[in-house]
């Protein structure tokens, strides 16, 4: 029995995030580095470092045992890179040893030889093999004729035809777009229309120095391997490095470590760093540890993908959206495994809650020679908000419509004029074209709550519109006199911005949606809830449940995220990522136990799994339409700033924003994130500096709808209200954040060239 015990004991994993991985230590422990390629493209022939001081180890892919790549979502991704290269950058090696700044200093002296080498490359090897002793002039000239020539160098046959393919894509129609083609749908749109707008936007996370960066650590005990990384995807970590090592997974252990990041998104890329760094210590037989610098976090960690998304707006008089045509480009660099995922929930998000009366959205995700990219469930969304919050704001400055006003009129869906009323049926067809059938129902149904409550709470607390109209009415008046950028008074601007952070989407494809939870009722009446541990105010809310259904002592309640290794959740532990969705199921369980007790003896064990209350689904993932998302957590955000003109600095003299989560089960921990995620925001709105804030107002619209999530709420919202409230000040608009100093004299300078411009040549007609 004692060694049944001890057996399952070793199977089990734990999911329960404890210290972080960088503070974890061992005796003898060494210090790795990535060699990367030099070079973008080029076939890579060898890698040496033929005086390696001893206790010091290079290895490449051809040291690895077992598999030399690592297959996510039916992406293909190598342990270390190996024949052609994908990216400069790429992981082609790991070299480690006991002495940290050593190893740097080695890292310069490793051999990269390729079959057709590239200028880059070959400049990199012949720079790298001069050494103090060796060093002359005459022997460095002769390596450098001993170079390929230039024609060889940029011989196009040498590099990848096409490293920009097109890998996921989602076209969205509604209204005209469906039933006329593209050109005479836009000639018809927007020839007539009031007002007009085309504008592209930009928004790149920035990552914030003060926090842990990407690496891991690793040892071995006999037979089995230990891993610590900020894994949040455990037993794909646990597969991945047991493939590479060829061993059997049992021997596998992955310690999850808290990670540091603001919106963690390594998945794959953290699997990654989990496996180079598990092959250094297996084959070695020594504890190593790999902390990536800053500089590796900016370039090869970024959170997210790059986008540019562009918005050609037509607005009526009246303040209806008559026509969105969206083009969103979405680079996921050489690879991300999520690519459809992410086209997906940006095209949805491209058109935020709004409903215009015709609707064409065209994502392209592709690849390119950047570096790999992940996913942040949080903050898939964010850039998508970033860009339709700004161009909102745009057209209510070239309307004078007021944006509260703009906003709630285009919440509502279209309604078609008298003699366009369809039938009963769901589609009509337009006789006089005889063109294809037309949906009648908007595309998207997000349950966004009370937007109108949520909206003009936000207006009312930060006295918006006074302000607003003060301000635009200054702005216009300095543009309109040519007012010089350089005197006294600051410039102040004021902005607003709205957006949601969905719960249970469910289109998903990458991975299962389904949230799944175990709970068992002891004989002393002591219950666990089985499923992956998260925040201590989640866990609060769970205990807080189970406890009022089953009668029993809140602290008899306790949650275990111990798993068999075999059994470990197959999806990434954010996938669904909802409070509501797994206290319902803890709801559910303790209801089912509570039915059972008195009648059958204890311990009792209820499972549950899902996503949604209602058996019937409400998303039609073969036509993309319908309810995306199990539930939503709205936010109005208002910034007003004041930008010194001498200086360029930038202070935000208050931020008001106001929720609705659904049903707030604790609004003192929910004040508190947000209240932090605004304090982390601030650091990354301008580049190299935290912008400083005086007051931050936050209010909660009282709910009874289903709960959501608040974290991701603020960087969805903010940015575009920073970014709105700056253009106002400068009386020109800013396209793209993080911004910076130079950006901004930039665009003072250019709004005064063209005003000057403007104003010669009205001067030299009048003279004619």
């Amino acid at each position: 029995m004692a060694v049944k015990k001890t057996n399952t004991k070793t199977n089990l994993r734990s999911l329960e995030a404890k210290g972080f991985y960088s503070d974890v230590e061992k005796d003898g422990c060494l210090y790795a580095a990535l060699v990367r390629s030099p070079a973008p493209a080029g076939k890579i022939k060898s890698i040496t470092a033929p005086d390696l001081p001893e206790g010091y180890f290079l290895y490449t892919s051809r040291d690895i045992p077992g598999t030399k790549t690592i297959t996510a979502n039916k992406t293909v991704t190598k342990v270390f890179g190996y024949g052609n290269v994908s990216y400069s950058g790429e992981p082609v090696g790991i070299l480690f040893g006991p002495d940290e700044e050593t190893v740097y200093k080695l890292l310069d002296t490793v051999n990269i030889n390729f079959d057709v080498e590239n200028l880059e490359s070959a400049l990199h090897n012949v720079i790298n093999n001069q050494t103090d002793e060796a060093s002359n002039f005459k022997e460095f000239v002769d390596q450098i004729n001993e170079m390929p020539s230039l024609d060889t160098v940029i011989d196009k046959s040498h590099v990848e035809e096409n490293p920009n393919v097109i890998v996921a894509t989602r076209e969205i129609k509604y209204g005209l777009y469906e039933s006329l083609p593209l050109a005479q749908a836009d000639t018809k749109l927007f020839e007539n229309a009031d007002y007009t707008s085309t504008d592209t936007w930009k928004e790149k996370l920035l990552t914030p120095k003060w926090q842990e960066t990407e690496g891991a650590f690793a040892y071995t005990e006999g037979e089995k391997i230990h891993v610590f990384a900020p894994s949040r995807w455990a037993s794909f970590t646990q597969k991945s490095v047991a493939a590479a090592l060829n061993i059997d997974e049992a021997s596998v252990f992955i310690h999850k470590t808290k990670s540091a990041g603001i919106y963690p998104s390594g998945l794959a890329r953290t699997t990654q760093l989990a496996v180079q760094i598990a092959a250094a210590a297996w084959l070695s037989k020594k504890p190593v540890k790999l902390i990536l610098s800053q500089t590796e976090q900016e370039s090869f960690m970024v959170p997210g993908v790059v986008t540019e998304i562009t918005y050609r707006s037509a607005l009526n008089k009246d303040g209806r959206l008559k026509a969105l045509k969206i083009s969103i480009d979405i680079d996921i660099g050489c690879s991300n495994p999520f690519a459809q995922e992410i086209t997906d929930r940006i095209a949805i998000a491209a058109a935020s809650y709004y409903k215009p009366e015709n609707l064409y959205i065209n994502a392209k995700a592709h690849t390119s020679k950047n570096p790999p990219t992940s996913i942040s469930m949080q903050i898939i969304e964010s850039q998508a908000f970033f860009a339709i919050e700004n161009e909102i704001q745009k057209i209510s400055n070239l309307s004078m419509i007021f944006p509260d006003e703009l906003r709630l009129l285009n919440a509502e869906p279209p309604v078609p004029a008298p003699e366009e009323k369809p039938k009963k049926t769901k589609k009509t067809t337009d006789k006089k074209t005889k063109a294809a059938p037309v949906s009648t129902e908007f595309p998207f149904d997000i349950p966004t709550g009370d937007v109108r409550s949520v909206i003009q709470t936000a207006l009312s607390e930060s006295d918006f519109n006074r302000k607003y109209a003060s301000f635009h009415m200054d702005a216009i008046d300095r543009a309109e006199k040519d007012s010089k950028p350089f005197f006294a008074l600051p410039l102040r601007g004021i902005g607003v911005a709205t957006a949601y952070i969905p719960s249970g989407y469910s289109g998903q494809t990458s991975f299962s949606n389904d949230a799944k939870i175990e709970v068992t009722l002891s004989a002393d009446e002591k219950l666990v809830i089985h499923t992956i541990k998260p925040s201590d105010v989640i866990q609060d809310i769970w205990k807080n449940s189970a406890a009022e259904i089953l009668q029993i002592p809140k602290q008899n309640i306790q949650i275990n995220s111990e798993f068999p290794y075999n059994e470990l959740p197959e999806a990434p532990e954010d996938s669904y990522s909802s409070i509501s969705i797994v206290n319902e199921l803890v709801k559910k369980c303790c209801n089912d136990i509570q039915k059972k007790r008195f009648h059958q003896p204890l311990p009792i064990t209820a499972k549950r799994g899902g996503t949604a209350a209602t058996a019937k689904p409400k998303w039609n993932k073969e036509k993309f339409c319908g309810t995306p998302f199990y539930t939503t957590s709205f936010i109005t955000t208002v910034v007003e700033v004041e930008l010194d003109t001498y200086t360029y600095n930038e202070k935000i003299k208050g931020i008001w924003v106001t929720v609705d989560c659904g049903e707030l089960f604790d609004e003192a921990a929910a004040r508190r994130t947000i209240r932090l995620e605004i304090q982390q925001e601030l650091t990354m709105l301008v580049k190299g500096k935290t912008v400083p804030c005086d007051a931050i107002n936050i209010n909660f619209i009282q709910s009874n709808n289903r709960s959501g999530q608040v974290g991701g709420l603020i960087h969805n919202s903010l940015p575009a209200a920073f970014s709105s409230a700056l253009s106002l000040a400068l009386t020109t608009q800013l396209t793209e954040i993080p911004c910076t100093e130079d950006l901004l004299f930039q665009l003072i300078r250019d709004r005064t060239k063209e005003k000057t411009e403007t104003r010669k040549s009205e001067n030299q007609g009048a003279s004619e």
